[in-house]
């Protein structure tokens, strides 16, 4: 989610304060972690307005953007493993696409 306009942001704070436990155990999994390492984004330094500041995914709740990528070298693509890389990786997003678009999908 690169550049969510203000209003989806919200919804997709509230999904994570409501639904915490999930977004945490997509970006702890060991899929995740050994495909992406860990979300990216830009980020605030303080939790948003509105928002309570001992919430436990307080850390989530900052985030402007969710990215999750991976950066290769050039010559990868053209290496035998790169299509079942790319499967892999995309297999390890899919479940942080759809906790974010869960929210935004209901309205």
């Amino acid at each position: 989610m690169y550049a969510p306009q203000p209003p989806q942001l919200v919804k997709v704070r509230e999904h994570i304060v409501e639904t915490w436990p999930e977004i945490r155990k997509i970006t702890t999994s060991k899929a995740f972690r050994r495909r992406v390492e860990t979300l990216h984004g830009e980020r605030l330094t303080r939790v948003p307005r509105g928002f309570p500041a001992d919430h436990p995914s307080v850390e989530f709740l900052k985030h402007r953007q969710f990215l999750a990528a991976r950066e290769l070298p050039a010559d990868f693509a053209t290496n035998d493993d790169f299509y079942p890389t790319l499967l892999a990786t995309f297999a390890a997003i899919v479940p942080l696409v759809r906790f974010l678009n869960a929210p935004l999908a209901a309205s």
